[in-house]
């Protein structure tokens, strides 16, 4: 290769440099990746672990407290609001001037 066109020492050792630190960097980004990947995987056994090593809680029974009267707000039936609707749509008629569906 003719000198005008060769780099200069300089110049050829920046490149091999700049390039060295991105892939030092993504190395660090993939062991960091690696890393949380294997704890969240670890989690789930380790908290299976501790829940079963625990002792249990035991649960006592609420006193018998005397009945009260719950009012409770029946729900409409949808099915009967799309009945009602699919039966005025079907005996409604686009060819009566006197209809709001016409105006």
């Amino acid at each position: 290769m003719p000198p005008g066109k060769q780099a200069s020492p300089g110049e050829v050792a920046a490149a091999p440099m700049a390039a060295g630190a991105r892939l030092e960097a993504m190395r660090h980004r993939v062991r960091l990746s690696r890393v949380a990947v294997w704890t969240v995987i670890a989690a789930g056994p380790i908290a299976l672990a501790v829940a079963i090593a625990s002792t249990p809680t035991t649960v006592a029974a609420a006193p018998a407290a005397k009945p009260t009267a719950v009012r409770t707000a029946s729900a409409a039936d949808p099915g009967g609001y799309a009945q009602l609707f699919l039966g005025a749509w079907l005996r409604s008629s686009a060819d009566d001037a006197m209809t709001a569906q016409a105006r």
